[in-house]
């Protein structure tokens, strides 16, 4: 058995994090009598990646992420829209985003038996600790390392060095982080001599240099590299 320590990440890896805000998303817009369509969504996927590889950087806070996400796609939308309102019905209605990646539980519950699990995410406390607890999957981690709590966000070597102060002295061979993330998840175990595996499930093109070990495109081929 090559990796007996798994390093998660929580946003589209375990859990469905696409489904959930697309859902959140119209939810507040809707109830807001805000239009919303394919484009509203597109539009606002994309300042949100946007304003998350800032706070990954250090160059924004995870309060300003949560606002200026809202801020930018408002302005390039040319809506008028009460911002504090969107954004309260947005989170309130991703608190219950439950959904989880094709076949997570199962290759949870499988590695669970073998191996310990822990998660680490960028998201925001209260949403992970409801989406988790809600989605079932919560049993099969061990502990969760959110970055509002470290005070260092992925891909920080200060991340992951909270995360293994907290953890038994392991050899850090044993360790694979899993994530859908070059610059946060695949960066940040580089970054501190982990191996790393990219959960790639749409064949996304690669946007950076950043070179993981593996790459999957299903959660199932996990463990292939796990037990080899």
């Amino acid at each position: 058995m090559k990796y007996g320590i798994l390093l998660f990440d929580a946003d589209n890896t375990v859990l469905d994090f696409d489904r959930a805000e697309d859902a959140a998303l119209e939810k507040a817009f809707c109830e807001c009598g805000l239009h919303f369509d394919e484009k509203v969504l597109n539009t606002y996927r994309k300042n949100n990646v946007y304003q998350w590889r800032l706070y990954e950087k250090g160059l924004t806070t995870k309060e300003k992420v949560l606002e200026n996400r809202f801020l930018d796609t408002f302005r390039q939308l040319g809506m008028t829209a009460p911002l504090h309102e969107v954004s309260s019905l947005y989170e309130k209605y991703l608190h219950q985003g439950f959904y989880v990646e094709p076949h997570a539980d199962e290759v949870l519950q499988r590695l669970q038996k073998d191996c310990r699990l822990y998660l680490i995410t960028n998201g925001v406390l209260s949403i992970q600790n409801s989406r988790m607890r809600g989605s079932g999957l919560e049993k099969y981690f061990l502990r969760r390392f959110v970055s509002e709590e470290i005070g260092f966000p992925k891909p920080s070597v200060k991340f992951f060095e909270a995360v293994f102060a907290a953890l038994p002295q392991e050899d850090k061979s044993r360790m694979l982080v899993v994530g859908d993330s070059l610059t946060s998840d695949v960066q940040g175990g580089i970054n501190v001599g982990l191996h790393t595996c990219w959960y790639n499930p749409k064949h996304a093109e690669k946007d950076s240099d950043v070179t993981p070990d593996y790459e999957i495109d299903d959660l199932r081929r996990l463990a292939d590299i796990v037990y080899a």
